[in-house]
Order: C-alpha cells, then structure tokens, then sequence
C-alpha cells in the first residue's frame, strides 16, 4: 500500500496498489448524521471535526478532507448547518452552527442511527461469506468484545444519560441473553469435542485393522 505523509488526517487516502477496493470501518451516510448531531452539541469547523472523530474512535476511523468538507457543505446546502467566518484564511478557519432546520432534523436523524445496528445485524451474514476462517475467528472475537464494550458504556457512562432504572432493565436483560448464549456455548464445546472424541476412536479402530 502507498503511503502517504503530512496530515495524520489524510492517511486514508491512500490507495491499494492492486486496484483493489478499500472498505471503511463506518457504514455509509454515518458521517453525514454525525456531523449534524455534533455540530448541533457547538460549532464546529471540519478540522474539529475530524480530530474529534479520530479521538473518539482511537484512530480507528478517521475520515480525511476529502470526506468531511464536502458533507459539510451538503448540510449546508440543505439548511441545516450555516457557515460562520473565523478570523484568518483557509477551510480550518471556518466553523458550522446549527440551524433551527437542523434541529428539526436531528430527531430524524438519531431515528436512522437507532435502526443502524438491526441493518448492520442483517448484514452480517454477507461479511461472513466473504472471509476466510482465520479472519472468522478474529472477527467473532472481536465482535464479542465489541459488544460487551459498547454495553458496558451505555450502562457505566454518564453520557448514555441513562435514569438508574434503565441501566438496570439493561444490565438484567444482558445477564440473560449471556446465560442463555453461555448455555448455548456448552453444549455445542460438548458436541464438539463428543464428535472429535469418536472420530479419534473411528481412526483408531481402521489403524488397528
């Protein structure tokens, strides 16, 4: 893979040498409602928000300028962002506010990032299909510490703005899904290893004859 140097925040310009195509760790559209939902928090300009998204993700997804100032101005066409001039020159120096149309907007828009989750689920299936099975291995690996992850800040973070009564109706219907899928791992390691042990004995019996 080329390499490229400068701003951390255009690194994922690169290209595949090979032609191949580059998949993205945020499903589409995401950045667009981003956008709106954190420009909705304060102002922001697109470097801001870039630098906000790389911190939140731990670099994991870092959209570069390519991405971020053309969403930009597409919320702006659309009325729900508005430009506001800093003092000095160049696009770091100009940041975006709300509009009263944005605001409207958001509700919409945390309506599409609520249902995102039951479509990536659906999706899953497809991303499967396409790995080999020691990149399976590492994926479900990582989706179990993705998802224990994510509910542990929903229920520990004081941002999820959760009462105390939600965090334990969480917490409890969690207890449940992991006994049952606890249950469910048992005994399927059981039929596995009861299926490895006979076919060791099969082999043992051909060797013998």
């Amino acid at each position: 893979m080329r390499r490229t140097r400068g701003n951390p925040l255009d690194r994922d310009r690169a290209t595949e040498s090979g032609g191949s195509p580059r998949y993205h760790v945020a499903p589409r559209g995401l950045l667009f409602f981003y956008a709106l939902l954190s420009i909705g928090k304060k102002p922001m300009s697109g470097y801001d928000l870039m630098v906000e998204i790389g911190d939140k993700t731990d670099g994991a997804w870092r959209p570069g300028p390519g991405a971020v100032y053309p969403t930009l101005q597409k919320l702006a066409r659309l009325g729900y962002i508005r430009a506001r001039k800093k003092s000095g020159y160049g696009p770091r120096q100009v940041s975006y506010e709300i509009t009263s149309a944005g605001l409207r907007n958001i509700a919409n828009a945390k309506k599409s990032m609520g249902s995102s989750g039951e479509r990536m689920r659906m999706m899953s299936s497809l991303f499967i299909d396409l790995m080999d099975p020691d990149d399976l291995v590492r994926f479900a690996l990582n989706s179990f510490e993705l998802h224990t992850g994510v509910v542990r800040t929903i229920v520990e973070s004081e941002k999820s703005r959760l009462s105390e009564e939600d965090r334990l109706f969480v917490l409890r219907q969690y207890k449940l899904n992991l006994d049952r899928e606890l249950d469910r791992a048992a005994a399927s390691i059981s039929a596995l290893e009861k299926s490895r042990s006979e076919r060791k004995v099969a082999a043992t019996v051909r060797k013998r004859e």
